[in-house]
């Protein structure tokens, strides 16, 4: 639910306390998030890679902010963290402290995030690891990369994946003027109360049959995958081997 629902999400969850307690293996919540068309709240207990104090990230008015959560085991986190590098290079001399881009790893050790900071020559982002930060669950971030974009105000007006925003460059320029971005994952783009949400083009109704039908064979496909004794090798030198279904509707 929205992040100014939340005494709604509580009383739910007492009311189904009282269902579901001393049943086995049934456990029922919602839980009010933080997304786009909230206000950023601070993340604190972040690590910089100086030392071990924990940190907190509050935003300055003003300025215009991109969270980016990634990981250095990541492959899809690379080129976009590459790229907000070259942005701050093309870009410094006018943005100056107008636009701020966070790096926030959520590596398991902090030792070899700032190993491939280095190598890579990738100081120009403000690096932050996530260390003991309950951030990740606050934001609902599932996977990486994941951004977030806060205008000048604080507000989130975009929270999703990088390859969702065709030029960050130009959003970033629009809100420094107090401009509006718009598209999906965007503040701006949220169905009104009420409202009907329009059909995305090249969309159509889902046939909840022919949906059950493509997860079993998926799943079958994937687990036939995992018997395959080639594969099996492959994946022992990987930093993580799984599948992920993705459900778009």
């Amino acid at each position: 639910m929205k992040a100014d629902q939340g005494e709604m999400a509580s009383k739910f969850n007492d009311a189904c306390k009282k269902v579901t307690d001393g049943v086995a293996n049934v456990s029922v919540g919602v839980q009010a998030l933080l997304g786009a068309g909230d206000q950023y709240q601070t993340i604190t207990d972040v690590n910089d890679l100086e030392g071990d104090d924990k940190k907190s990230l509050e935003h300055v008015k003003g300025q215009v902010w991109m969270i980016d959560f990634w990981a250095t085991w990541c492959p899809p986190c690379q080129a976009p963290m590459a790229h907000n590098v070259k942005m701050l290079d093309d870009r410094a001399a006018d943005w100056g402290t107008d636009v701020r881009i966070i790096g926030l790893s959520i590596d398991g050790e902090k030792e070899k995030l700032t190993k491939h900071i280095t190598e890579k020559k990738w100081e120009k982002v403000e690096h932050y690891w996530r260390s003991e930060s309950t951030c990740s669950k606050t934001y609902s971030v599932n996977g990486v990369p994941h951004v977030m974009i806060i205008d000048k105000t604080g507000k989130i007006v975009f929270k999703g994946h990088p390859a969702n925003r065709s030029n960050l460059e130009e959003d970033f320029d629009t809100l420094r003027k107090d401009g509006t971005i718009t598209g999906e994952g965007c503040a701006a783009a949220e169905k009104a109360e009420g409202g009907e949400e329009p059909v995305p083009e090249g969309y159509s109704e889902m046939d909840p049959k022919e949906l059950e039908e493509d997860i079993a064979a998926a799943t079958a496909a994937i687990e036939e995958l995992t018997k395959d004794p080639e594969v099996v090798e492959i994946a022992k030198t990987c930093p993580r081997a799984f599948c992920v279904l993705v459900c778009d509707q």
